[in-house]
């Protein structure tokens, strides 16, 4: 019989902040007590908690039974499988960290591979119908998780962002930590509010003990840092600054490696969640996810990653109220303006737009005498509806979309009985080939010849802007805004070159039937500025896949004439039996829509030997 636990495994920071653990993985063994397994199943697991020795983690060896790897949010699954041996009773649960407890932070220590025992769990079973199935979430005590942090050199800043006076969460405000030093302030790092409020900053603790005399002068070793800090709205302006001062009184002097705080802006400062603004590119947040060239700095939900440029089509994320916050009385009307150049801009009219339906917003209605949900999309593919109309309660099934429409200038007012404060999430999807051609890149070119400069095909900058007004037709609107912060992203819709060719094929004038015998000259070339991977794949029936093939993942690919018959292959050329055999290039670029990947495209030739 299988068996299933899946579970996640979380840090507590302080009792209202805890963090993924991540590491290596979770691992069950039989119980090694067994005389007293009863009793250690019931036993509080903050009492059993304890760092696994040198000669325990021996002894467990042996009663090892199965593990799942941790993931960056914690959760983890373990198959437990028939030969295994177990029966449903009681495991031993550790979980082993390495050195690297958490995802986010500075740099492992390499000396220390640590593995802490959880508890002796009886799993609760549920019969599934992919076998027997049981849940396990814990999350290790403070005490335990910082000292662990502590032993790494991790140092933590858990906290949160209100209003004072209303206490209302503040999100997507910037938040700085500051170490006083007695020779110059330390800059330990900064963070961004989630929706919540809540911020997490993760630094070395080299970040506060060196100084301008460092490494001959440590002044702050043993000692903890002295925190101050700073809290910027998203478009740089300063909410909070707090005196370097704060950071010698006695709740913020020699803090704790994981330190807990609550920081509060009187009246809101100028931030309000009634601002409207433009926030991201898909998944990536214009200020914090995507560098100065363009280019993504990380992997947001399985998409983009380190050096990732743009390409397709995008969405442009943001908020958009329904009222003008400058003036209460107006719908608001929102527009994206365009640049090559960060000097001349353009609006983003129905011409730019990708003509897919986008959805931004849901209208509750009534419905055969119910409540109902309409769709409040811009689809160019419909008429326009009649702005705000609520249809009548005996329209037929299915309920049709509430459709808008941008105007000759790019502006889309919005809805005013959409649901909630007005439009969140994806506000325009941009068509980026409107503005920045591409295509085929491999015109002209001969397989197995390098790309020379003068023909490869690069990317281009492209700079976006966010407005809002109350009033379109009227340019000079004292309620006409432009939002301080530019997005910017590096876009790029040009096919990587992909060629390839296999000479004997057409040698003497052949057709490209011709039977390959001694000699086999594949001849390729791979070029794209921001080329992901490639490689060259051989696979026959008769002998299955060949490896010691070329492959890249490097810019800006690579170009040569590859004999297979003097390659080093496995299985050798020569040996390889009469067969059809395929031959492939196999490309991917990394590039993002902000939403998905570009997608690994196959180049193909058949030949027979």
């Amino acid at each position: 019989m299988s068996f299933t636990i899946k579970g996640n495994l979380r840090g507590l920071l302080c009792s209202d902040c805890e963090l993924p653990v991540s590491g290596n993985s979770v691992k069950v063994y039989k119980t090694f007590d067994r005389a007293n397994e009863t009793r250690l199943a019931v036993a509080d697991a903050k009492q059993t908690f304890h760092q696994v020795t040198d000669a325990e983690l021996k002894e467990k060896e042996k009663l090892f039974i199965a593990e799942g790897k941790l993931q960056d949010n914690g959760d983890f699954v373990i198959e437990i499988g028939d030969k295994s041996g177990y029966e449903g009773g009681t495991l031993d649960v550790d979980w082993y960290c390495g050195n690297t407890p958490i995802k986010i932070g500075p740099g492992p220590k390499k000396d220390l591979s640590l593995q802490f025992h959880i508890t002796t769990l009886q799993p609760a079973f549920k019969q599934t119908d992919g076998g027997q199935v049981a849940f396990f979430e814990y999350r290790v005590d403070p005490k335990w998780f910082c000292r662990i942090l502590t032993l790494l050199d991790i140092w933590v800043v858990c906290g949160i962002v209100t209003d004072c006076e209303t206490k209302k969460p503040l999100s997507g405000v910037k938040v700085f930590a500051y170490d006083v030093d007695l020779i110059q302030d330390d800059t330990l790092g900064n963070a961004y509010t989630d929706s919540n409020g809540k911020f997490t900053i993760v630094y070395p603790g080299a970040n506060f003990r060196q100084t301008l005399l460092s490494p001959f002068l440590n002044v702050e070793w043993p000692a903890g840092p002295d925190y101050y800090f700073r809290v910027e709205s998203s478009s740089g302006a300063v909410l909070l600054q707090e005196d370097r001062t704060r950071g010698r009184q006695t709740d913020r002097h020699n803090a704790h490696n994981c330190f807990c705080v609550k920081l509060c802006i009187k009246d809101g400062g100028i931030y309000t969640s009634d601002v409207p603004w433009f926030t991201s590119v898909g998944k990536f947040n214009i200020t914090s996810d995507i560098d100065g060239s363009g280019k993504t700095l990380t992997t947001k939900s399985g998409v983009g990653g380190v050096g990732y440029g743009f390409f397709n089509s995008v969405n442009l994320v943001g908020y958009a109220t329904k009222k003008v916050p400058t003036a209460p009385a107006s719908a608001l009307h929102y527009r994206f303006l365009y640049s090559l150049d960060n000097v001349n801009y353009s609006p983003v009219t129905s011409a730019q737009m990708d003509p897919t339906q986008l959805k931004v917003a849901t209208r509750q209605i009534t419905w055969n005498g119910g409540p109902a949900f309409q769709n409040v999309v811009i689809d160019l593919g419909q008429p326009a509806s009649v702005a705000d109309s609520i249809p009548a309660d005996n329209f037929p099934s299915p309920i049709a979309d509430h459709v808008l429409h941008p105007d000759a200038n790019g502006w889309i007012r919005v809805d005013q009985p959409a649901l909630d404060n007005g439009f969140y999430g994806p506000l325009v999807l941009l068509n980026t080939n409107t503005i920045i051609g591409g295509g085929d890149a491999s015109a002209g070119l001969t397989p197995g010849s390098p790309v020379s400069a003068a023909n490869q095909k690069n990317g281009t900058m492209l700079y976006l802007k966010f407005q809002t007004t109350d009033d379109p037709s009227n340019p000079a609107s004292t309620n006409l805004k432009t939002q301080s912060i530019i997005g910017k992203i590096y876009v790029n819709n040009w096919n990587e070159v992909s060629l390839l060719k296999l000479e004997e094929l057409f040698a003497g004038g052949g057709s490209g039937c011709t039977p390959v015998q001694s000699q086999a000259h594949v001849d390729y070339t791979v070029d794209h500025e921001l080329i992901g991977s490639w490689n060259i794949g051989i696979w026959s029936n008769a002998i299955g896949s060949v490896s010691g093939l070329p492959s890249g993942n490097v810019p800006r690919g690579n170009a040569a004439v590859y004999n297979l018959a003097t390659a080093a292959l496995s299985p050798a050329f020569s040996t390889w039996p009469s067969c059809a055999y395929s031959l492939t290039l196999n490309t991917v670029r990394k590039l993002t829509t902000g939403d998905w990947n570009d997608y690994v495209k196959t180049n193909q030739v058949i030949f027979c030997k």
